[in-house]
């Protein structure tokens, strides 16, 4: 039963633990209107939070972050900025668009300069106007008539970009207000429902559950739900929070239902609104052992971290990794050359395994953030690290010939597609509308995106086979989750629209109904908004490395990657910021020679480059690569008709794709890839293996198509090899049912 005090306090704070809404109302949040226990007015001194609760915290967030991506001093500012834990004034750019790694002091908060400018980071080291030794920092103005501070002109290519991976989707959160409380409703429902929790070597919850009367422990490793108790240990010191009642969220017995819309003004001060939401504890009869404190909190403490000038407290952190992980037992796979079985599972100490003994102890904010970058290299080497794997050459695609033997060079939109499946997340796939999204960023459609586009949530959209979005009404229509029942009482897969002041707005009611559009490693897309000229410096740097292959030359790997050759063999452009570079070129220009970039030189001032590229031609035809250098036939023939961008006088301002057509079992059937197989019926567990890629990798995926979804499927195919390639162990294959 809760107390009328704690239902007043969750009415002030509801939209920190629920609607966390975009733009002037997520600043209001930012800028000291919602509750803190932490704050000046608290009435009386707590108890100093448990160091146990910011260890899980650590963990929960490095469980939230992509497994590519470390977690940094800025990161966990970044995210607490953004989900409310910070009370600082924030720039909604800083938010949604380019972050700069900056220098800040032990709590996190930027230090400033004569100027009242915070500081970014410089990489590498520059030589400031007043012409004093390379400096560690970029020069900073303030800008009089903007009344806010700005980059020297000329020192903007010094930054170094926050790279924020998977927890890019904290952005899309502040614009879908249920998308937190949904998680951590799915999460205490699930530890209510279990017999048990644990933790893994790296923090993460494990939940004993009963399948058919057998125990068996699931590891929550969803980012949501690892992001929502992140955010619950920070705000409330406990696994304790708003969740979605069937009044207030439903649609999910029986589909259908229109969801009462929460007013956004009332949730700031109506108690009664926040009455309405269920209250969501752990049950009190569950044991948990040394994990109570996610139940019961800090003694004589009510809430989450206090603030410090307006940055959560972590003061009580203590980092110490020996101390942390020496007697941490962490099972992984070792390689043996030359063994019966070439793979044994083995159980050593993560103190040595994963970080070979190399010592780290801090405090504060830098003590935090090493945790969670320490507990994310911890599930890396769970997930996916074998020790002492021997070196192999890269596996790359043989060149494709025709009847007469002949090397046929690979369609340039071919090229494209691959480039930036190969950009992609491992784990995320590639849509027609995340396709749309990249291309209306890079200037390759002739669309306008508005500010929510580019920095907010994005919908999948009912389009037509050239990805334009079908329009009903004047207005897009959203997919929606699940059937939902229009106010004409007509159930539809849509969600209604409304038109009002030349703006189209999902009718109050349905918005929890949209399917998100998750874009994974390619929302670094959206840099481009605020750094136009961020992948012209990329392929600059990658035009150096090709050019240095000489004869090497290039090659495919077995996802259809460039690989350059160079003295120890061909190196995969892995880059994602690379494979966008690629893509946008080959689809503006049609070709890489020739392109002219803007780079900025080493005094800063902005350049002219022509690219060059000096591989011999034939040594790129007999890879079948011949078309970066000169294009195909048709550019060829009449260079006007390089490129696929948008043209003025275009039908359409979408990219037009309708040349391309694609088959997956064209694509990959008969090239073979090796890989290793769990086979736990055989002598030895682990087992060497060659399969054919259609069959194993995609599942002798029969798509044969054409137009924006062959372009989308050729990505996606690159994708999932990738994936597969980087996943050294597999399971078998299931056994085929009877028939």
């Amino acid at each position: 039963m809760k107390t009328k005090q704690k239902i007043q306090r969750g009415g002030i704070t509801l939209l920190r633990s629920l609607t966390m809404m975009a733009g002037a109302v997520l600043l209001v949040g930012l800028t000291g209107c919602f509750h803190s226990s932490s704050s000046s007015s608290s009435p009386a001194p707590e108890a100093p939070i448990l160091p146990e609760v910011l260890d899980s915290a650590a963990s929960f967030l490095a469980a939230a972050s992509g497994k590519e991506t470390p977690l940094t001093v800025d990161t966990v500012v970044f995210i607490n900025s953004v989900m409310g834990l910070n009370d600082v004034a924030t720039d909604p750019r800083n938010l949604y668009a380019d972050l700069w790694v900056l220098l800040r002091d032990e709590y996190g908060a930027p230090i400033l300069d004569d100027n009242g400018c915070t500081q970014p980071i410089s990489d590498p080291a520059g030589v400031w106007p007043d012409g004093v030794e390379p400096s560690d920092t970029v020069p900073m103005v303030f800008n009089v008539d903007e009344d806010r501070c700005e980059i020297e002109m000329g020192y903007e290519y010094l930054t170094m970009e926050l790279d924020i991976g998977r927890l890019n989707m904290v952005r899309n959160m502040t614009n879908n207000p249920d998308a937190l409380a949904r998680a951590l409703t799915e999460v205490i429902n699930g530890i209510n429902e279990s017999q048990g929790v644990s933790t893994d070597p790296a923090g993460r919850l494990v939940l004993t559950v009963l399948q058919d009367g057998v125990p068996v422990d699931k590891t929550i490793d969803s980012p949501r739900e690892n992001l929502a108790m992140y955010y619950a240990l920070m705000k409330e010191g406990r696994l304790a929070g708003y969740g979605i009642s069937d009044e207030h969220g439903g649609g999910h017995g029986g589909g259908g239902h229109a969801r009462p819309a929460v007013d956004t003004a009332v949730t700031l001060l109506s108690v009664d609104v926040a009455a309405a939401l269920p209250w969501l504890e752990i049950r009190a009869d569950l044991d948990l052992g040394d994990l109570a404190y996610l139940r019961d909190g800090t003694p004589d403490r009510s809430s989450g971290v206090s603030l410090y000038n307006g940055y959560a407290d972590l003061s009580v952190m203590h980092h110490d990794r020996q101390m942390d992980y020496e007697d941490t037992l962490i099972p992984y796979i070792q390689y043996i050359e030359g063994a019966t079985c070439g793979y044994w599972d083995m159980l050593g100490y993560a103190w040595t395994r994963v970080f070979n003994e190399e010592p780290y102890v801090g405090d504060n904010i830098a003590g935090f953030a090493t945790h969670a970058d320490d507990a994310r290299r911890t599930i890396v080497f769970v997930h996916e690290i074998i020790q002492d794997l021997p070196e192999t050459e890269l596996a790359t695609l043989p060149p494709q010939v025709d009847e007469f033997d002949q090397v046929m060079q690979v369609d340039t939109l071919n090229l494209a597609a691959t480039f930036l499946g190969g950009a992609s997340n491992k784990t995320v796939p590639l849509s027609i509308d995340g396709l749309v999204f990249i291309n209306s960023v890079m200037g390759l459609n002739n669309v306008s995106a508005t500010p929510q586009d580019l920095y907010g949530d994005l919908w999948k959209l009912v389009r037509d086979e050239n990805g334009v979005p079908v329009l009903l009404d004047g207005c897009p229509q959203p997919i929606a989750s699940e059937p939902v029942v229009w106010p004409d009482t007509v159930e539809r897969d849509t969600l209604p629209m409304v038109l009002e002041e030349d703006k189209c707005e999902i009718v109050v009611g349905y918005e929890d109904y949209v399917v998100e559009l998750e874009l994974g490693r390619l929302n670094g897309v959206r840099v481009l908004a605020n750094n136009p000229d961020a992948l012209d410096r990329t392929l600059y740097d990658l035009v150096q490395s090709i050019n240095a292959a000489g004869e090497l030359g290039l090659k495919r790997d077995l996802a259809g990657r460039l690989a350059y050759g160079t003295v120890d063999g061909y190196q995969t452009v892995d880059s994602p910021r690379a494979g966008m570079a690629l893509y946008k070129a080959l689809m503006e220009f049609g070709k890489l020679d020739g392109i002219t970039l803007q780079i900025r030189g080493e005094e800063g001032v902005m350049v002219d480059y022509v690219i060059d590229i000096t591989v011999p031609q034939g040594v790129l035809d007999a890879q079948g690569l011949g078309y970066l250098k000169q294009g195909d036939q048709a550019c060829q023939d009449n260079s006007a008709n390089c490129g696929y961008k948008w043209q003025v006088g275009d039908a359409t301002d979408y990219v037009d794709y309708s040349s391309f057509s694609y088959s997956s079992q064209a694509a990959y059937a008969g090239i073979e890839v090796s890989f290793v197989e769990t086979q736990d019926t055989l002598e030895c567990r682990y087992v060497e293996q060659t399969a054919d890629i259609w069959v194993r990798v995609l599942g002798e995926d029969s798509f044969d198509g054409s137009n924006i979804a062959a372009i989308v499927q050729r990505a996606e195919d690159t994708r999932k090899v990738v994936n597969f390639i980087h996943t050294i162990i597999h399971d078998p294959l299931p056994e085929p049912e009877p028939e």
